[in-house]
């Protein structure tokens, strides 16, 4: 239990990191549609977002150790404790200063964490039959659909749809990672769906939030995917992968879970790092008018 603890904060720095630098970078990116492949091309030209990226894999890796040892509920709300992190690192270097709430919540953030820490029984995932594998990764499919749906939505709203559809795509890698039964030798993954899960979840879920991080405010965006993605792998977790509290910890549990929970989205508008217009603005890309004669 000790090593998911450890890879699981260590997670929690990484993606405070690279939050911070994705959002810089996807702030210089124009702007293509609303799901456009190739805008993940057009990122990794741009420094801040690809040292944000390295972090993110950093973050995925660790991310993918605290789920092989930790319970959903535990390993995806000390991963969330992110953005109390970016709050804590936005204060040292952006300069920003936390309102009394925000003060608060860093140290409701920690109580909660304590009292998941202590009441979580660590334990392996209950093994999935092949079929349910199978089911797993067929739940891309609503993940795409939800997708597709978010761009069709108002200019305003479609920030918050890709930022929902990128929490889904992230609660189904972590779902998938928990399930995960890493062979010997470990080349056979490539015959389980489940590594197919974790890779496809992923990337879509990496992709769908560098696209909501230029359509809503990072605050936002944030604040739904990591909400959502401590919510929905931890029921799931509990409900069918076996997670389980300490005997007779339940009420521990449920506080520091819903404390960790609301103080990660109060946490989040701190998540936002002040960034300038885009350098590529289409607007300024044209033809200045001619002067009058």
């Amino acid at each position: 239990m000790t090593v998911g603890l450890i890879a699981a904060v260590a997670a929690a720095f990484a993606y405070a990191l690279a939050s911070i630098l994705q959002a810089v970078g996807a702030a210089r990116t124009s702007k293509g549609d609303a799901l456009d492949p190739r805008l993940l091309l057009r990122l990794v030209k741009e420094i801040p977002y690809l040292i944000g990226l390295v972090a993110d894999g950093v973050g995925f890796v660790l991310g993918l150790v605290a789920i092989q040892f930790l319970p959903l509920f535990l390993a995806e709300a000390l991963i969330s404790s992110s953005v109390g992190i970016t709050a804590i690192l936005a204060v040292i270097f952006l300069k920003v200063k936390l309102a009394t709430i925000e003060k608060w919540a860093l140290v409701g953030l920690v109580a909660g964490l304590a009292c998941l820490a202590i009441s979580a029984e660590s334990e392996q995932a209950q093994p999935l039959d092949t079929v349910w594998r199978w089911v797993e990764l067929s739940g891309v499919i609503l993940v795409v659909i939800a997708a597709f749906v978010a761009s069709k939505l108002p200019p305003a709203r479609v920030g918050v749809g890709l930022a929902i559809a990128s929490g889904l795509a992230f609660s189904g890698m972590a779902i998938a990672a928990r399930s995960l039964d890493v062979p010997d030798p470990f080349w056979e993954l490539i015959k389980d769906p489940t590594f197919y899960s974790v890779c496809i979840y992923g990337l879509l879920g990496v992709m769908l939030f560098a696209t909501a991080l230029q359509r809503a405010s990072v605050t936002t965006v944030t604040a739904l995917v990591f909400g959502l993605e401590t919510v929905i792998p931890s029921i799931i977790g509990i409900l069918f992968l076996g997670d389980s509290t300490r005997e007779g910890m339940w009420p521990v549990a449920s506080v520091g879970f819903i404390l960790a929970l609301v103080c990660t989205t109060i946490l989040a508008r701190q998540a936002e790092p002040e960034v300038g217009e885009s350098d590529h603005d289409p607007a300024s890309e044209r033809e200045p008018a001619p002067e009058p004669s």
